[in-house]
């Protein structure tokens, strides 16, 4: 039996399928959160030349230790350090999608017209296929790459609103004193260490996935 006429008329069973997919993909809530801490996770997570670039920075003689002002400046530092990459990573993406959609759009066009130039008969099966495949795709490309690039902005959303609530890293900083300060060798003064800071900041990503 031909299976275009099965599919066709078994067409309101599809099109209820496809409304319950739909159904299913918008209307979850745990979609969203599942994914955006799958982004805090992976995403968003600094990489071990940044961390150790921005405590570099403020620890110039390499004790390894620094006072609570300065650690917060070595989490500023690295905010904007990963923030910048993150930019710089979106904005790379966004021009080669660019590239990818209008060489499509140029492929979709050549295919159709010399498809359109034989005569019916000659038109093989496989041809009409990616031709209306093709047309398609370049249709909604953009539509597409408007999703797509609204996912390249995740990691930069998620690093300035981190970087931008002062309160809460200050809380996270003083925290982190609270629980790991040790008094300094020279004057008593409390510091941290390099090692705590990466592993406290870590964390923050660690847990970040399990958002609800």
């Amino acid at each position: 039996p031909c299976r275009c006429g099965q599919q066709a008329a078994s067409g309101d069973a599809v099109d209820g399928a496809m409304g319950l997919n739909a159904s299913s993909m918008f209307d979850d809530r745990s979609n969203l959160t599942k994914g955006l801490g799958a982004c805090i996770r992976d995403l968003v997570r600094p990489t071990s030349e940044q961390l150790a670039a921005s405590w570099a920075k403020h620890d110039p003689n390499s004790t390894g230790l620094l006072e609570q002002e300065e650690v917060m400046k070595v989490l500023l530092a690295l905010l904007d350090m990963q923030i910048q990459a993150a930019q710089e990573a979106a904005s790379h993406r966004k021009i080669e999608m660019a590239k990818q959609q209008a060489q499509m759009e140029r492929e979709s066009r050549r295919r159709r017209s010399e498809l359109l130039a034989k005569p019916a008969g000659q038109v093989s099966r496989e041809e009409l296929d990616r031709s209306a495949a093709l047309g398609m795709a370049s249709k909604t490309s953009p539509v597409m790459a408007g999703m797509m690039a609204g996912y390249m902005d995740v990691p930069v959303t998620c690093l300035t609103a981190l970087r931008d609530d002062k309160d809460l890293l200050e809380v996270r900083v003083g925290r982190l004193f609270a629980m790991a300060a040790v008094p300094s060798g020279q004057d008593g003064r409390l510091v941290v260490s390099r090692q705590d800071f990466t592993a406290s900041y870590l964390e923050l990503f660690d847990v970040g996935a399990g958002i609800s």
